[in-house]
């Protein structure tokens, strides 16, 4: 009996029914043969079963359902299933809130030390000048160092990591690590030569040169952690470093009894707790995940698996199209950092008999400046919180929306944009004033200087319009305006620099006039170019995801 006789029998025409509705229940938009085909293999058929029924093959049976499986087609279920299968479920606020915590966790812990302290980030307080300056001096050094780099390993990892590239996400993490590893090589050589010009002890270059690579490898190690925003990872290996490092500094005198000794043991035991940490990630993360099939299960239910032979990237490509975030990322620490520094080459020690580094870390300045850091965290939380949906969201509206009603995108994203930048700026006001009624009286009663209570009150104000200039700054980016704001914040990077240096003769409080005056031009050019480039949102949309 052939096929073509078959297929008109009621037998063959209820099972090529049956079949149609099973596919629709599967596959809402049927738009060719070759997909009832690949969903006839998925749905367990057999040639087999075909034939009992009259259909000599797939091909067959796919060419005789084309004809009219559009009828079983709901054409509203359709759509919304289609549209369904491009949206992007949006994490919850807990998660967004864990996730915040965890990635400003670092800086808690080191506001808490601040705290502990009573003076700089980097429990200074008691060691000798030079000590401090060489170890700090490195500190900076090596986020400097890696600061570019890491911007660049953030936008590409993702890029790489989403599909499962895992080969190119493999080279990305080793050319990283290369290209760190000779920026290191060059800056280390240069501080060398500086430090056999200036005739400094071999011991402090040493520390400065150990504390810089020090401090590289670690950021280095940490950028997948925080790339994935494994906030229960960072939550946790913060913390037992913090904790390895206050018992051994507190309570590791009858070992080691030297105090700087005692403190830079601390460092190093929690330097390798958190590399623990960091070599399992990576080791989690870059293994080729091999799974083979069992039994005769068909092809279609093979696993899916990893495997570096992928094609290779052009990394200096690469490297040349991530200029712009990698310069925004260096002269935005240039930007929070440069005063620091420069209080450190015009601090009075410099002057004293006997002092061997052509600057010293000054713990007055810092006592002031790095406390008022606690203006920031608040704003960052809260712009993390409702920001990093932001991709999510216009995703999943511009699936929906039509070119026609891009004004309601245009609302959409005004809105989102002025009720992050009120939020996030009334949190850092109302941090700033707290922190300016709290912290002076507690300052003067640790036996501070009224110089850091003033430079505390500029700074709590900058850092106010510092957040100004973050919050803008993630609209910028988002919107691929990020060589504007390279070109703002090197130039913000440079007020702040020249302002000190005109300034500081004044007084080293001055210095902090210079931050608030690159803290101003940053945040009030950049709230300026914001509200104009934020009118044509939805066009950038557009063209970026549509």
């Amino acid at each position: 009996m052939t096929t073509q006789s078959l297929t008109t029998t009621r037998e063959s025409r209820i099972f090529a029914q049956k079949v149609a509705r099973s596919i629709i229940e599967v596959q809402p938009n049927i738009n060719n043969t070759a997909d009832i085909v690949v969903l006839l293999e998925c749905l367990g058929y057999r040639v087999e079963t075909l034939r009992q029924h009259g259909f000599e093959d797939f091909y067959a049976l796919a060419r005789h359902l084309y004809e009219f499986i559009a009828v079983y087609e709901t054409r509203e279920q359709s759509n919304d299933l289609f549209v369904k299968s491009f949206t992007i479920e949006m994490p919850n606020i807990s998660k967004r809130v864990s996730e915040g915590v965890g990635l400003v966790f670092p800086w808690l812990g080191s506001l808490a030390l601040l705290f502990l302290t009573g003076v700089s980030l980097w429990m200074a307080m008691g060691f000798p000048a030079s000590i401090t300056t060489a170890f700090v001096s490195g500190v900076f050094l090596g986020v400097v160092v890696t600061e570019g780099t890491l911007q660049v390993f953030n936008r590409l990892f993702m890029f790489y990591h989403e599909p499962g590239n895992i080969g190119e996400v493999k080279r990305l993490i080793r050319r990283t690590y290369s290209l760190i590893g000779l920026v290191l090589l060059v800056v280390m050589g240069i501080v060398f030569a500086i430090g056999q010009y200036e005739k400094i002890p071999l011991h402090l270059i040493e520390l400065t040169m150990i504390s810089a690579v020090t401090v590289s490898l670690h950021r280095a190690s940490y950028m997948i952690i925080y790339t994935l925003k494994k906030a229960a990872t960072l939550i946790t290996s913060y913390s037992l470093a913090f904790a390895i490092l206050l018992t051994t500094y507190y309570f590791g005198q009858p070992l080691v009894h030297a105090e700087v000794t005692r403190y830079f043991t601390g460092l190093l035991l929690a330097f390798v707790s958190l590399s623990a940490f960091s070599v399992y990630e990576h080791i989690k993360l870059t293994k080729t995940i091999k799974e083979t099939l069992v039994g005769d299960k068909p092809h279609f239910y093979n696993p899916m698996s990893r495997t570096d032979k992928t094609l290779k990237s052009k990394f200096r490509v690469q490297l040349w199209e991530a200029v712009p975030y990698s310069l925004y990322g260096v002269f935005y620490v240039v930007t929070m950092f440069g005063d620091r520094v420069l209080s450190w080459i015009y601090n009075p020690v410099i002057g004293h008999g006997g002092y061997v580094l052509p600057m010293a870390f000054n713990a007055v300045y810092h006592s002031g400046a790095d406390m008022a850091w606690i203006v920031l965290l608040p704003g960052s939380l809260i712009q993390y919180i409702m920001m990093s949906p932001i991709y999510i969201q216009m995703n999943n509206i511009s699936i929906k929306i039509k070119i026609s009603e891009s004004k309601d995108l245009d609302a959409f994203i005004s809105a989102t944009y002025r009720k992050v930048l009120i939020i996030s700026i009334s949190a850092s006001v109302i941090t700033a004033v707290l922190l300016n009624v709290v912290a002076p009286p507690l300052m003067l009663h640790a036996g501070l200087a009224m110089t850091s209570v003033q430079i505390l009150r500029i700074a709590s104000v900058s850092n106010v319009l510092m957040s100004l200039f973050t919050v803008n700054s993630v609209f910028l980016m988002w919107m691929n305006k990020i060589r504007h704001l390279g070109v703002l914040v090197i130039a913000s990077a440079f007020l702040v620099i020249s302002t000190g240096i005109m300034l500081v003769h004044g007084g080293i409080e001055n210095l902090t006039i210079g931050y608030l005056v690159g803290a101003a031009f940053a945040g009030i050019i950049s709230q300026i170019y914001t509200a104009k480039t934020i009118t044509r949102a939805s066009s950038i949309v557009f063209s970026k995801i549509v």
